[in-house]
């Protein structure tokens, strides 16, 4: 009898859960700072969670709010926002497998590491997806509990070339050189 009241939420309790939850995953889209796994594929898992239970969420959410007879309507935009949300779920469910398989990310390849009072400065050739041509991004990484990382975006330069050394010059200065001799100071 206990069990089945544990799985019995007040829809106050289950509107404020979803509302937190879609607030945290709306915060880690805008913030500058964004919350990454350290592995790979648990990120592309993660957007594939997100993804496939988002419209489930919206949805429910709906009918704690809205009247029961406008409920109707918002379920049918709800299913129009389900179908591109689904269909995200499924490319990163086919990434996932495949950052598992080959043990690695493709579209971040890390060139270089420097660690700098508790911080890993990473510098990653990316491929950026498909709007645009390989760079490079340097990333300031800090490792959190659980497997989660805590990761900031300091530069990105795209169509260089593709091995790159990453060195301190000064305090609160790293230089990356590219291998023709190319340097890019960055502030961090």
């Amino acid at each position: 009898m206990t069990y089945i009241r544990l799985l019995v939420c007040s829809p106050f309790t289950l509107g404020v859960l979803l509302v937190a939850v879609l607030l945290a995953a709306a915060l880690n889209l805008w913030l500058p700072v964004k919350l990454r796994f350290a592995s790979p594929a648990m990120n592309y898992w993660a957007v594939c969670a997100l993804a496939a239970t988002l419209p489930v969420a919206a949805a429910t959410l709906v009918a704690l709010i809205v009247p029961v007879r406008r409920q109707a309507t918002f379920g049918v935009v709800c299913l129009f926002c389900a179908i591109p949300c689904w269909a995200i779920a499924l490319f990163a469910y086919y990434e996932a497998v495949s950052v598992q398989e080959q043990g690695e990310d493709g579209s971040f390849l890390l060139l270089d590491s420097l660690a700098v009072e508790n911080v890993n400065y990473r510098l990653y050739l990316s491929d950026c997806g498909a709007t645009c041509s390989w760079g490079m991004v340097l990333r300031a990484e800090r490792d959190g509990p659980f497997g989660m990382k805590v990761v900031r975006s300091i530069w990105s330069e795209y169509r260089t070339l593709d091995e790159a050394q990453l060195t301190q010059v000064g305090p609160g200065v790293l230089r990356v050189v590219e291998k023709d001799g190319t340097a890019h100071d960055v502030r961090y």
